[in-house]
């Protein structure tokens, strides 16, 4: 009797959830093609520019620890630190491109303290504005909130006095 070249897969987790190609499957998925879409980027500008690639890579370093240290599926601490970040290593990158794509001007752009704190220090305000302006927002939410309920809660008094207790429908 000839066996199955092909392994069956259990269709429940040890837990009792389905296995499968369900939205974790999707999901991981479309991490995968970014990450493959990623990794195809920086070979192609490897290829074509050796010292800017180097330069974006080392640049960028704050974005890699946020993208491993953000838990949350919509990743919101590795976006804005990245853009953050990419606003950070733009001028470098520029002056890279002005100086010529060489390793000598590399060189120069590196050994240049104001660079590294410019790439770094916009990451650092990508992560304080990940972790400042949700509490703000949500007090200034709350301040809005209090005052629409006092506000409408004057506008019922109003109409309470105008057409007396039956308009709030509770029966007395």
């Amino acid at each position: 009797m000839a066996r199955s070249t092909t392994a069956k897969t259990p269709t429940k987790s040890p837990g009792g959830k389905a296995l499968g190609r369900g939205a974790g499957g999707r999901r991981a998925r479309r991490g995968g093609a970014a990450l493959s879409l990623a990794v195809l980027a920086i070979l192609g500008l490897a290829l074509a520019a050796l010292p800017l690639c180097i330069l974006v890579l080392g640049g960028t370093l704050p974005t890699a620890v946020a993208a491993v240290v953000d838990r949350h599926r919509a990743r919101y601490l590795a976006r804005t630190v990245g853009a953050m970040n990419l606003a950070g290593v733009l001028p470098g990158a520029l002056r890279l491109w002005e100086a010529g794509i060489s390793f000598s001007s590399l060189e120069q752009v590196i050994d240049s303290p104001y660079n590294w704190l410019v790439m770094y220090g916009a990451a650092a305000v990508g992560w304080m504005l990940y972790f400042c302006v949700p509490p703000v927002v949500g007090m200034v939410l709350d301040v809005k909130v209090d005052e629409t309920k006092r506000r409408l809660e004057a506008r019922a008094k109003t109409l309470v006095e105008e057409w007396g207790e039956e308009v709030t429908g509770r029966k007395s």
